[in-house]
């Protein structure tokens, strides 16, 4: 009987849990609906009265809209249309809020566009009579409003309004009952709410008592989970070691004593760790730690530290720890424990040692081929540089034209080799990270004449146009590096008509952008006619020894580090290098330079080498030091050419013993000479026989830092080989004369010259005095040999043409054209060119023929001027 009594209870105890849930689930339910109608109620009418408020809105905006126009009409305030401007805008809001609030009333949708239209026939009738103000006068306006129609649209607006206030009123009073009722049911819901609150009292005892066994399973799991976390800890090769906030070890894994060599007892303090394990620190000269210096015991003041070094003696062996430490913080933000975990990077130390040997074995390599460039580019340039100097003398005395023709060539060869010699030497400093910027004031308008100074006589000989064009708006002075800024402009340019049969080259310079914080952009753009780069090779050609296709070496020549040095100038001014190109059609390349503006600075003057005669020099008694016979004999020649006494020695010793012998007022000092370099010379004389004269260092060696290592141990000036006599002769009289050379110069200033384009005339007798140096007799017997020649070479045109033998005719052509430049004949040259361009492509015309003739009859005419000279 008391078994059945317990069981029944035991069901009614569940029935009461089940009931209880049942009514709590009933009431949520019952909530919800009556908070659902309630929220949709609310929303409702919000939006009705949201509608009768823009309606009311719309009404009285729309009336102020009309108002204004009377008020203009009347008073003729241009005020009143310009606020009518922002009623138009309030009205479009309005409209867009009225549709947004009845978008799921169709019927109040349609009435709303209905009133939309009204009002926007009220505007375009408030519109007309504003027109008919301004055309016609104020009497034919105010007629036009006594016509009624404002009235008629007034009428329509406020029955349109009023049927949707009605409709609107008719839905808040439906709304309101429904409010009522959700009201109503809110009784009902607490004390619904009443009943359910005790079956829930009764629910939380019970799971109350749920939860304390829960609680029970809980601990048992937790204990479960610190039995795995101790595995993991264990199995991390990796030292892990917890302290408290007392600097007791609580944790310390198995790779972790194995590491600090513990195999037996326990760690209790950090105390007990530093007194049984020596622990230096390499940071301070290995010095030992404490239980206070160790990272993981700073940790507990806050810091987070990473990457510590710390060297453990184990086995009479020492042995590199990397740690990483932090605090571990706790529920209330309190700092309770410190974590350190530590690990043998031993064998990396080691390897990181073996490649900081590498690379200092590597650096090492790289002085060694700068030593061996520096060394090479000696040997190459001392001969080059006596070839050079015989040369310009025999141009100077040679007088026979075949003999002229050969030094022309010799001439060519050793710039053409002394240029591949350059731009060798300075990709390598460029490669090296050697090459840095010097920057100085510099005018943008004068460095692109000096360019294109050179540039243009380029295309001159080439037959071809070339164009520099600068803006109004152009910075006058810069800060840039001069020197590298040219080089670069040099190289694109010269590229551009290295390339360029036919048409032009055209440099445009101009500013991008505004200036910012005193940097203005400034681009570059170099334009060609040339032969094009294929797509498949625009990215390719900055690379080193890199041409555009197989045959570009062949037909143009170059080594391909032209657009690689470029480039890196470029980068080193922080600018940007674009390349555009269509195979056959021409290339643009643009470069954009950040440059700062200078302001109120003005340029040094410079002078013009050539302005300095030997007679500024002749007085002065001059030292040399080369070792070099061909160098010695070049300096001799040019030194008794310019009547100046001078006294060669073999090496620095010598020169030492001169000094001391006799007074001299220049030292020319060659830096790799045999017994004692020029180095080691120049310290002894500034140590113990003058630390005033003039020494003025002539090396071959083109590597960087060599001309500010010259100049810090003593010297005066730097010249590098092959020198321009002009330069050395400028240099000498600047150091060994130096008052009466400032006095007499001090007022002159270079001015940048200006190519005229003779391209215009026949005849350009600036060309022809330059390549015959002023030399009248070579000029006279230049001229007798193209009188001679030229008849011969024109019947020849004329009998190949009559023949149509087009590739006779082009290398004709040619033959004539090389005389014509010969003697000046430019313009017809590059006439004759053009017929070449078209005999190249296989075109030939019945109109060319009359162009034949022509060209004949201009040829016959420069002859008929050059006699004249």
């Amino acid at each position: 009987m008391a078994t059945n009594l317990n069981n029944n209870s035991f069901r009614w105890y569940y029935a009461s849990i089940y009931l209880g849930l049942a009514l709590i689930f009933c009431s949520q339910y019952f909530t919800y609906q009556n908070v659902r109608d309630l929220s949709l109620n609310n929303e409702r009418l919000n939006v009705t009265i949201g509608v009768l408020n823009q309606t009311a809105n719309f009404e009285l905006v729309t009336k102020d809209f009309q108002s204004n126009m009377r008020g203009f009409l009347i008073t003729q305030k241009e005020d009143l249309l310009s606020e009518n401007y922002n009623k138009k805008i309030q009205l479009i809001g309005i409209s867009d809020t009225l549709f947004n609030l009845v978008r799921t009333d169709s019927i109040q949708t349609r009435r709303v566009r209905q009133l939309l239209s009204i009002s926007s026939d009220i505007v375009s009738y408030t519109q007309d009579i504003i027109t008919i103000h301004r055309v016609m006068g104020a009497d034919s306006a105010f007629n036009k409003i006594k016509e009624g129609e404002d009235a008629r649209l007034n009428k329509q607006l406020n029955a349109k309004i009023n049927e949707i206030r009605d409709h609107e009123n008719h839905n808040l009073n439906e709304r309101r009952k429904l409010v009522a009722s959700t009201q109503k049911n809110s009784v009902l819901f607490i004390f619904v709410t009443g009943v359910v609150g005790f079956f829930l009292t009764l629910l939380a005892i019970i799971l109350l008592n749920r939860d304390k066994r829960k609680q029970r399973l809980l601990q048992k799991e937790i204990f479960e989970k610190e039995r795995l976390v101790n595995q993991y800890l264990e199995a991390i090769p990796d030292g892990v070691m917890v302290i408290n906030a007392q600097n007791e070890i609580v944790l310390l894994n198995q790779s972790g004593r194995e590491i600090l060599g513990i195999k037996s007892g326990k760690l209790e303090t950090l105390s007990d760790e530093v007194t049984q394990i020596k622990l230096l620190d390499p940071t301070r000269y290995h010095v030992r730690f404490t239980a206070e210096t160790l990272p993981v015991a700073r940790a507990l003041q806050g810091e987070k530290l990473i990457g510590n070094k710390i060297d453990l003696v184990k086995n009479n062996k020492i042995y590199h720890l990397e740690t990483n430490v932090q605090p571990v913080i706790g529920l209330e933000g309190e700092i309770t424990s410190a974590i350190t975990v530590f690990r043998d990077i031993t064998e990396r130390a080691n390897y990181e040692a073996t490649l900081e040997k590498a690379r200092t074995l590597a650096e090492k390599s790289v002085r060694v081929k700068d030593i061996f460039l520096s060394n090479v580019s000696h040997e190459i340039r001392t001969p080059l540089n006596a070839i050079i100097g015989f040369t310009n003398l025999l141009d100077s005395e040679v007088k026979d034209p075949k003999s002229l023709e050969y030094v022309g060539y010799i001439q060519y060869a050793s710039k053409s080799l002394l240029e591949l010699i350059n731009d060798i030497l300075d990709f390598s400093k460029i490669e090296a990270g050697q090459v840095h910027l010097d920057k100085t004031p510099v005018s943008i308008g004068e460095l692109v004449h000096s360019i294109s100074a050179i540039i243009d006589q380029r295309a001159v000989e080439k037959g071809i146009s070339y164009q520099a064009v600068m803006p109004d708006n152009l910075p006058k002075i810069v800060s840039a590096d001069k020197l590298r800024l040219t080089q670069i402009l040099l190289n694109v340019c010269g590229n551009a008509v290295k390339f360029t049969e036919t048409g032009s080259v055209k440099l445009l310079v101009e500013p991008v952008g505004t200036m910012l914080n005193g940097v203005q952009k400034i681009r570059f753009e170099v334009r060609d006619t040339g032969v094009g780069i294929p797509k498949d090779k625009i990215d390719e050609v900055f690379n080193r020894f890199v041409q555009a296709t197989e045959s570009t070496t062949r037909i143009f020549g170059g080594t391909g580090l032209g657009l690689s040095i470029v480039k890196s100038l470029v980068h080193l001014f922080d600018g940007t290098l674009n390349l555009q190109s269509e195979l056959g059609k021409g290339t643009i390349f643009t470069m954009e330079f950040p440059f700062e503006v200078l302001q109120n600075v003005v340029l040094e003057e410079t002078i013009d080498n050539k302005e300095i005669s030997s007679d500024t020099i002749s007085s002065l008694k001059v030292l040399a030091a080369e070792d070099n016979t061909l160098n010695q004999k070049l300096l001799k020649a040019i030194f008794e050419r310019l009547d100046v006494p001078l006294t060669i020695v073999n090496n620095g010793q010598e020169a030492l013993e001169k000094l001391a012998a006799e007074d001299f007022d220049v030292v020319l000092m060659d830096i790799q000479m045999p017994v004692m370099d020029g180095y080691t010379a120049i310290k002894a004389i500034r140590s113990s026989i003058s630390k005033t004269i003039p020494i003025i260092t002539m090396t071959a060696h083109a590597m960087v830092g060599e001309k500010e290592e010259c100049l810090s141990i003593g010297a005066n000036s730097y010249i590098s080989k092959p020198f321009k006599e002009s330069e050395l002769i400028y240099t000498i009289a600047h150091l060994g004369n130096k008052e009466n050379f400032e006095t007499s110069h001090q007022s002159k200033k270079i001015i940048p010259p200006i190519q005229e384009n003779m391209s215009d005339s026949i005849l350009n007798l600036e060309y022809l005095a330059e390549i015959t140096g002023g030399d009248n007799e070579l000029r006279d017997e230049l001229i007798s040999l193209f009188e001679n020649d030229s008849k011969v070479q024109l019947d020849a045109i004329h009998e190949a043409s009559s023949l149509g033998d087009k590739e006779k005719l082009r290398l004709s052509i040619h033959k004539f054209r090389s005389s014509l430049f010969s003697v000046g004949l430019l313009s017809t040259a590059n006439k004759y060119k053009e017929l070449e361009a078209v005999l190249k492509q296989g075109i030939w015309e019945n109109r060319y023929e009359q162009t034949l003739v022509n060209l004949r009859s201009e040829s016959e005419s420069g002859l008929v001027a050059l006699k004249q000279l």
